[in-house]
């Protein structure tokens, strides 16, 4: 299993749709999007699904790491 695939099943899809809703940073909240729709996605075992968010929350997660680098790395 990749690691986002563990980040993505370590809270429900809820909990990530309420984190998504409580930021202000739009790129955390389109990350945290990405991290639902993949453990959506693994729960229903959709391949397409699954390769398409695996894509989209790897490549957002580099994105904030890149962003967060001079301050605090990304929390889960």
């Amino acid at each position: 299993m990749q690691e986002i695939h563990k980040i993505a099943l370590s809270r429900t899809p809820g909990e990530w749709n309420k984190l998504a809703k409580s930021t202000s940073d739009l790129d955390r909240a389109f990350y945290y999007n990405a991290l639902k729709r993949l453990a959506e996605a693994l729960k229903k075992g959709n391949k397409s699904e699954i390769e398409t968010w695996t894509f989209n929350a790897e490549e957002l997660k580099k994105y904030l790491d890149a962003k967060d680098s001079a301050g605090i790395k990304l929390k889960y």
